[in-house]
Parts: C-alpha cells; sequence; structure tokens
C-alpha cells in the first residue's frame, strides 16, 4: 500500500512546484520604457537598467551593482513627489505603491554620473 502512494505523493508534490505554478505570476508585469536624460559618454557603454510594474509593485533591475541609486516617482498631472529614496550598493529596488491612487506617474532613476526617466501607469 505504502509502495502505491508514495509514487502519488510526489506527482502531487512536483505538480505543487513546477514552473507552471510560478508563470502564472509575471503575467501582469508590464515593462516601463526608459530614457537617459543624460548626455551618454562616447567611450562608455550604455547600460539602460529595466524597470516593471505589476499591479502596485514596481520593480528596478539596474543590471548591476550600484553605489548610490536615487528613485522619485511622481503624479504625471501635478508633477508632486509621491515617493523618493535612496539606496546605497544595491542592484535592485522594489517599490510598493499600494496607498496610491490609479493614474499615470513618471519615475525618476538618478544614479552617481546618469539619470533615467519614463512613464507608467497604475490600473
Amino acid at each position: 500500500m505504502k509502495a502505491k502512494f508514495l509514487p502519488f505523493l510526489l506527482l502531487a508534490v512536483l505538480l505543487q512546484v513546477s514552473t507552471f505554478s510560478f508563470a502564472d505570476e509575471m503575467i501582469s508585469a508590464r515593462e516601463i520604457r526608459l530614457k537617459n536624460k543624460t548626455k551618454v559618454q562616447h567611450r562608455s557603454i550604455p547600460v539602460t537598467p529595466e524597470a516593471f510594474i505589476e499591479n502596485s509593485l514596481l520593480s528596478i533591475d539596474l543590471l548591476s551593482t550600484v553605489p548610490v541609486v536615487t528613485v522619485i516617482i511622481k503624479d504625471a498631472e501635478t508633477e508632486e513627489v509621491v515617493y523618493t529614496s535612496t539606496d546605497l550598493n544595491v542592484n535592485k529596488v522594489y517599490v510598493d505603491l499600494a496607498g496610491e491612487e490609479k493614474g499615470k506617474y513618471i519615475l525618476e532613476i538618478q544614479l552617481s554620473e546618469e539619470a533615467f526617466t519614463g512613464d507608467f501607469e497604475l490600473e
């Protein structure tokens, strides 16, 4: 009896932790297109961070560890700052905007030598 039950138990566990159960989590994430606000130096290769908004969670991947990053989020209509933070030695930044109203916002990412901006919408 135990020998017959074990394969079913293993199958149930595998189905619970399969990649299909995790694939649905990022379906609603939308990429925020970032534009460089600073002049790019010719000798450097520009690396643009990646930003995504999923429901009220904003995630920013800086692609490498940076010494200092400042994230500013403004209301697009009033240009009122709704969020600001400065982080040290990070490669990813997460911002929960659960308390903010639906609407359009402006994201600004300021690194030591470059600044990026992009628009997104909370739904």
